[in-house]
């Protein structure tokens, strides 16, 4: 979540004084790639020094801790590097630290110079085992992770990883591949029949070849991007801005333009999204509405072979270019127009001429439906994925100006309780979340920032009339996030409505500011932007919300493995700050009495514990989900798979009987209908379908605003 994405007058302040120094000059030619680095990491540095909440020690511990680190991202599974490479580099495992200091990139180099190297020896590695058939009927096992467990001793330790890495890709390959019809025609009782059989036999043994030459070319695109489209450095950076905190990142120019489509939901281009293949941007998708979908010359599977920025200049020739600089050609102004070279999926060449527009990220903004009970009676249900916001247009779109927008149209369908949707809601802007905790509170203070031991800013909501008064519950998981957790605490220490879901929330209570590092120097080229961590916030009842997260009123029944990903959370980050707490904000004025929060969320519990039909099938399902999750060993000989596959494609039959049950029995014990209010897109109508499958949890949420209208007014 962003504290601010514009200059603070005291952050710019003490990063001049704490770079003036070093930064006294302006820098107009073009930057060599060594210099480029030294500067990324020296600005940095000072920044973090000056700035961060909690500097750390830079010593050798720091140091080992980037090295093994880096080594790990570079070659997570082990097959690249040889143990020697380790003893060569060893020595600067004590060094990083006053490379860092320093700005200096030496270490990033030399590691990068080797990297390179044995990425060239395995390519070869590869495709001189590609040349040859892999015998599917020797019995060996593939451990998937082995590979995490030690670096090889020598190159013939090294080509025993890549070949049994190979031949499971190829078997991926060939069973995903084998034609379904052929094995869903067989009845059930015929699974293991000869024919069934024969028909994987053939695959693995008449046509290996074919399936070993796709393998050939993923791996070949494998190498490819490893080699031209990996952005190695700014992967170094952030292995060592991760030591500060997890949320302290660096984003080069590509990778903040990415960054700002996610934070925004919008950007100015054509309205297509392109894969690379091969090295040919091609189209994978086209988006409703936009310039390139209302052309009607641009089909998917197309490929963009060259670019005019504009129709005046010259046309580019971008194959082979990487696809974030062949999108960055592509995209511009709105109302500006490009000029595109496209080569048909039939070979055929055409040019076609577009006038750029703003492409939104539909999936990025807040949707609404009218829900019908059993009574008739209507409630709201707003989903809200992001706290969304345009850095570069105030203007543009934002979540509180769509929210305050769905809660009026809400009204005037005479709704009589709001359910706000924000699992899975990672976050976003500040001042958005504040404005959205008005609607509810009105004008009153709505959390606390500041460092660890320091005196706190008090944050207000400036709404001076409460938009909606009446019943309120807030649906959150653990990945409800920073902002998601600013608002669930606001309306929980406030006793305005109920929080339920999840244990807890994600557990992250950090503030980031965003800094473009070419405000320090002025360059020609872009040097990249710095997200760092520069506060901490507190809820009004004073408790951090750092690791702990929101506690849920009421906590719903885990019906899935999607608690695998729990290891994600803060409390789970390495070098994640720490849960502390600050005073509490004086004479809160509660909404509602504890007395009325308590009996509703005692009415739910007895509900949701009368419901062991439901329950007990959601357990069957974690099951049978959970029978074949931790599986990391696999055969590599084509019968032993052929029979386990049998197994799992029979759990996964009985998962679908399962779920067909369970959506059965929804259906008629929570009878709720979805209603659609305005802006019938495409998106809007897969949500709606979508939330078929969520029947529990939302009855579950309409029963207690329901429980809400209850209470003595």
């Amino acid at each position: 979540m962003n504290f601010k994405i514009k200059k603070l007058n005291d952050v710019k302040y003490i990063i001049i004084i704490g770079l003036f120094f070093i930064f006294s000059l302006s820098f107009c030619s073009p930057l060599g790639e060594q210099e480029k680095h030294s500067i990324i990491l020296k600005s940095i540095y000072k920044t973090l020094y000056f700035l961060h909440p909690t500097p750390i020690s830079i010593d050798n511990d720091f140091s080992q801790k980037v090295y093994d680190k880096f080594f790990e991202k570079l070659d997570n599974q082990k097959r690249f590097f040889l143990q020697k490479d380790l003893k060569d580099l060893s020595l600067y495992r004590e060094k990083i630290d006053d490379f860092w200091i320093h700005g200096d990139p030496t270490f990033f180099n030399i590691i990068m110079k080797r990297f390179f190297i044995r990425v060239k020896e395995a390519e070869f590695i590869c495709f001189k085992i590609l040349k040859k058939s892999f015998d599917f009927n020797q019995k060996e096992i593939y451990i998937l992770g082995e590979q995490k467990f030690y670096y090889p001793k020598n190159k013939k330790e090294c080509i025993k990883k890549w070949r049994k890495y190979l031949k499971y890709m190829t078997l991926l390959e060939i069973i995903t591949s084998i034609k379904q019809k052929e094995i869903t025609s067989i009845k059930q009782k015929e699974i293991t029949s000869i024919k069934q059989k024969e028909i994987w036999k053939n695959a693995f043994f008449n046509e290996e070849k074919v399936y070993r030459k796709k393998v050939e070319e993923h791996i070949q695109e494998y190498f490819r991007k490893i080699k031209k489209e990996t952005d190695w450095f700014s992967i170094y950076v952030n292995v060592i801005t991760s030591q500060y905190d997890p949320h302290t990142n660096y984003f080069s120019p590509k990778e903040k333009e990415i960054f700002d489509l996610n934070i925004s939901g919008e950007i100015e281009g054509i309205g297509v999204e392109l894969q690379d293949d091969k090295g040919g941007p091609t189209v994978v998708k086209l988006i409703y509405g936009g310039p390139a979908w209302k052309n009607k010359k641009i089909e998917i599977g197309d490929k963009i072979i060259r670019v005019a920025k504009n129709v005046n200049s010259e046309s580019k020739n971008i194959v082979g270019m990487l696809l974030e600089d062949s999108i960055r050609l592509i995209k511009g102004k709105k109302g500006s127009k490009v000029k595109l070279t496209i080569q048909k999926k039939n070979g055929s060449i055409e040019e076609v001429i577009l006038t750029r527009d703003r492409i939104e990220k539909e999936e990025t903004f807040a949707k609404s439906v009218i829900i019908l009970d059993k009574n008739k009676d209507k409630y709201g249900l707003i989903c809200l994925p992001d706290f969304y916001f345009n850095p570069e247009n105030k203007n543009g779109r934002n979540a509180a100006k769509d929210m305050k927008r769905i809660i009026q149209e809400l009204k005037k369908e005479k709704i009589k309780g709001i359910l706000i949707d924000i699992r899975n809601n990672g976050g976003g802007s500040l001042d958005a979340v504040i404005e959205i905790a008005g609607f509810f509170l009105g004008k009153v203070p709505i959390l606390q920032i500041g460092k660890p031991n320091k005196e706190k800013k008090i944050l207000k909501s400036h709404e001076n009339k409460v938009l909606w008064t009446g019943p309120l519950v807030i649906l959150v998981n653990e990945f409800s996030a920073s902002a998601s957790e600013i608002l669930a605490a606001a309306i929980k220490d406030y006793k305005r409505g109920i929080i339920v879901g999840s244990d807890q929330t994600y557990g992250k209570g950090t503030i980031q500011t965003i800094y473009p590092l070419n405000n320090f120097l002025r360059f020609n080229e872009e040097l990249g932007t710095l997200k760092f961590t520069i506060n901490k916030f507190y809820r009004v009842n004073g408790s951090s919300t750092q690791l702990k997260g929101v506690n849920s009123d009421i906590v719903f029944p885990k019906k899935n493995t999607k608690n695998k990903f729990l290891k994600f959370m803060e409390k789970n980050q390495p070098n994640s700050m720490k849960w502390d707490y600050t005073d509490p904000i004086p004479s809160i004025r509660y909404f509602y009495k504890n007395l009325y929060i308590e009996n509703i969320k005692c009415k739910s519990i007895e509900r949701l514990k009368k419901n062991k039909d439901f329950i007990t099938i959601y357990k069957k399902i974690q099951s049978l989900e959970n029978q074949f999750s931790n599986e990391k060993k696999f055969s590599l000989n084509w019968e032993e798979f052929f029979y386990e596959n049998l197994k799992i494609k029979k759990r996964n039959d009985n998962l679908k009987k399962l779920r067909n049950k369970l959506n059965t029995f929804c259906t008629k014990t929570f009878p709720i209908y979805y209603k659609i209010l305005s802006n019938k897109s495409e998106k809007q109508k897969e949500w709606k379908k979508n939330l078929n499958k969520d029947f529990y949890d939302i009855s579950e949420c309409i029963n207690i605003l329901r429980d809400f209208n209850e209470i003595p007014q």
